[in-house]
């Protein structure tokens, strides 16, 4: 799939993902839905490691921070924007009327709706310190600085 990439200039640090050292132990996703939802709820991860049952290889869907991003576009009511300070893509839960729009239009899955508030939500990175990179014990996700390529 070729996806036209435009990244922010502010963002400082992007999540790192290399599916070939995930072993699905989905410890990411665990520490995810604790920091979010303050209890263990994978399925309401931000992230989520899906097991390809043809390939036997584990596929992790992530935001991708797409400059040019499909569920911005999709959004009726612009509740998908960059966050002015880190320049990472969020959705304002105040705008949000929860139509999914967004959810059918990200060509990676990363947004889904929130069962309890009937809204979409999306990777915000922690503050720049990802948990689920933090709790990943194989190195399958990593927080890093982007190169300057990567950035613009």
């Amino acid at each position: 799939m070729s996806q036209e990439i435009e990244h922010s200039p502010k963002r400082q640090g992007m999540l790192a993902v290399d599916e070939s050292r995930c072993q699905g132990c989905r410890a990411c996703m665990v520490a995810c839905s604790l920091v979010h939802e303050g209890q263990v709820i994978p399925s309401l991860a931000r992230l989520r490691v899906i097991l390809d049952l043809f390939l036997g290889e584990h596929r992790i869907h992530y935001c991708h921070q797409c400059g040019k991003a499909p569920c911005a576009k999709a959004c009726p009511q612009g509740a998908i924007r960059r966050d002015g300070t880190r320049g990472y893509w969020i959705v304002d839960q105040d705008l949000c009327t929860g139509c999914g729009l967004c959810v059918e239009a990200c060509p990676f899955e990363a947004l889904i709706m929130h069962p309890g508030t009937a809204k979409a939500i999306i990777c915000d990175t922690c503050d720049g310190q990802p948990e689920c990179a933090a709790s990943c014990p194989t190195g399958a996700l990593t927080w890093r600085t982007p190169t300057s390529s990567e950035r613009t």
